[in-house]
């Protein structure tokens, strides 16, 4: 499906682009390849190009850009072949590249016309502003109080209680892994409480 959609786009003369990330849990790295492009049609499409193990590619810059002109080519994305006449033609055939500003990723796909994800960019913004005083404090109340409602019997029954008692869904908040980054389960987080509107009760509880 991949490779029919790329050639197809690369016979209309469309150039497309790619974006990539690393994403590690529990011990698991992937590297991640998304490309995406506009049809002549202005249609928005993407395809996962490639999700490659930690075991095959490692983080640093040289073996992200071997990884990836390797998928690329895989995917008759230019050509990279290797050895005693190497062939490299992958970075002709992209129109830009979108990463997170980690230097591994920024220095690897330099070769690339790139740009920073100002999604990432808006995440670090965040999450320096989580850590400012007063902000840290709240957040880290609420995570007190979010745990208290999770691993508490009785708190739950308190929370539970206190939402059919003001007609509210029966529901507990969210978790907020605050050393992934913490900025969306932050959001959330604070979102529930906020819908929920048991600040007073919950801090009772808490304390």
């Amino acid at each position: 499906m991949a490779t029919t959609a790329v050639k197809n786009l690369l016979a209309e003369g469309i150039l497309p682009s790619i974006a990539g990330d690393i994403w590690s849990e529990g011990g698991l790295a992937i590297f991640g390849i998304l490309i995406y492009w506009l049809t002549a049609d202005g249609e928005y499409m993407e395809r996962l190009l490639a999700a490659i193990s930690s075991s095959v590619v490692r983080h640093t810059a040289d073996e992200i850009i071997l990884a990836t002109k390797r998928a690329c080519s895989r995917m008759h994305i230019g050509s990279f072949i290797e050895g005693d006449s190497p062939v490299d033609t992958v970075s002709n055939f992209f129109h830009a590249t979108t990463s997170d500003s980690a230097s591994n990723i920024v220095s690897g796909w330099k070769c690339f016309d790139g740009h920073e994800c100002n999604c990432h960019i808006i995440a670090l913004a965040v999450i320096k502003h989580l850590e400012s005083p007063g902000v840290c404090n709240v957040f880290k109340k609420l995570r007190g109080m979010t745990t208290n409602f999770n691993h508490s019997v009785i708190g739950r029954q308190l929370l539970h209680d206190c939402q059919a008692r003001y007609d509210l869904t029966s529901t507990s908040p969210p978790q907020d892994n605050a050393t992934r980054g913490g900025w969306k389960g932050a959001f959330l987080m604070a979102e529930w409480y906020f819908q929920n509107q048991v600040f007073s009760v919950t801090l009772t509880v808490h304390a």
